[in-house]
Parts: structure tokens; C-alpha cells; sequence
């Protein structure tokens, strides 16, 4: 009797599961997205007279507090999110100009907007 209960149960639990649909976020976008500050090295202004560059736009990254209950800008943000407007346009190199912390608006509770150069560094291993 219990090897018949124990056989129904496992039949039953192994049929309870065969119409499962699994959904995921994982895509390659995701995964592009995901990664693509990491494609983009910051440089200090000190570090461009050694390199062999290419200044290629004005790129600026912000974070915003739009409600109370979301958290505060964060500079860390700002510079992540102007990472990923340089590796937008192609760039695999970020001079930071400056950060500027704005005063509360009808759009932010609190916002900080971080503005840089995107370049394009020629690296050692490329021709």
C-alpha cells in the first residue's frame, strides 16, 4: 500500500509540472545593456596627454529623486548612466568634466547631472 501511494504521488507531482511555462529576462539585449558601462574606462584628464585619443562628443549621465518615496540622486548613477551614453555612441574611454548637484524642480526632488567627454582611445593590442 505505501509503495502505491508513494508511485501515485511521484505521478502525480512529475504531471502536475509538464505545463509549466517558464519565462525569463534573459536576452542578449539584457545582457548588452547590463554590461556596457563596463565597456567604457574613465580617465582622468592627467592620464589623456599619454594617450593616443579621439575626442568623439559631449556626454552628460543624470540621476533623479522624481518622488519621495524613490531614493536620492546618486552621483555613482549619474557617472553609470553618462558610462552608458558613451558606450551608445561608441566610445570606449570617459573624461568627467564636473558633477552638478541642482536645487529641488517641478521634475526632481533631488538631481545630480554629471557631464563628460566621450573618446575613443586607441588601445595597445589594436591596429
Amino acid at each position: 500500500m505505501l509503495r502505491f501511494i508513494i508511485i501515485s504521488f511521484t505521478v502525480l507531482l512529475s504531471t502536475a509540472c509538464s505545463n509549466l511555462d517558464f519565462s525569463s529576462n534573459l536576452d542578449k539585449k539584457n545582457f548588452d545593456d547590463y554590461f556596457k558601462p563596463s565597456r567604457v574606462t574613465v580617465y582622468e584628464k592627467s592620464q589623456l596627454q599619454n594617450l593616443d585619443y579621439k575626442f568623439i562628443a559631449a556626454v552628460d549621465g543624470s540621476s533623479c529623486q522624481q518622488e519621495e518615496k524613490d531614493r536620492p540622486a546618486d552621483i555613482k548613477e549619474a557617472r553609470t548612466n553618462a558610462r552608458i551614453n558613451a558606450a551608445e555612441m561608441k566610445a570606449n574611454g570617459i573624461v568627467f568634466q564636473n558633477c552638478l548637484t541642482f536645487e529641488r524642480d517641478a521634475s526632481c526632488i533631488s538631481n545630480i547631472i554629471c557631464y563628460g567627454r566621450a573618446i575613443n582611445v586607441k588601445l595597445s593590442d589594436e591596429e
